[in-house]
């Protein structure tokens, strides 16, 4: 049975020297995410775009070393142009939501809220934190989460990487 009680959060946030506009468009225009979201590497290809409450985002990411992960989005809220939540999950091909890849006890959703600010003493700069938890997870799968933040940290801190990248 999932447990109620929340679990460990990850947060991190960066400063893109970009107008807030477009960073918010790099994170809501399927053609821009594709370009920079995922892992450092990988080539990704939104199959399904629906961004409203209740809408799906489905996205194919192929690796450099082979293989094929897929991203499952269910958006909550979408506040332009300053907040995105959605339940966030490893997928298979049809848009289910899929155990995790790499095996082991893993949340099968995650609570993701992003919100950009404009940044305080900066023109045209955006602050964008990020905040992942898991939603409805066994006291298991809440410890692998715990243990794998160190690693989120060069995971998203890769992708983040990426959509500096992007933005400039």
């Amino acid at each position: 049975m999932a447990a109620a009680e929340p679990g460990p959060e990850f947060t991190i946030t960066r400063l893109f020297r970009a107008p807030r506009r477009r960073v918010w468009d790099a994170w809501t225009k399927p053609e821009m995410l594709a370009q920079w979201f995922g892992p450092k590497g990988v080539t990704t290809t939104v199959l399904r775009f629906e961004l409203r409450p209740g809408g799906l985002l489905h996205a194919r990411m192929e690796m450099p070393e082979g293989g094929t992960m897929w991203a499952r989005f269910v958006y909550r809220e979408v506040v332009p142009p300053a907040r995105l939540v959605w339940a966030h999950a490893f997928g298979d091909a049809a848009g289910n939501i899929a155990p995790s890849p790499f095996g082991g006890a893993w949340p099968p959703e995650l609570l993701t809220t992003v919100t950009f600010e404009p940044a305080s003493g900066e023109a045209e700069a955006t602050q964008v934190t990020l905040r992942w938890s898991p939603i409805e997870a066994t006291a298991e799968e809440r410890a692998a989460f715990a243990a794998a933040i160190p690693s989120m940290s060069g995971g998203w801190g890769g992708s983040f990487d990426q959509l500096d990248r992007f933005l400039g």
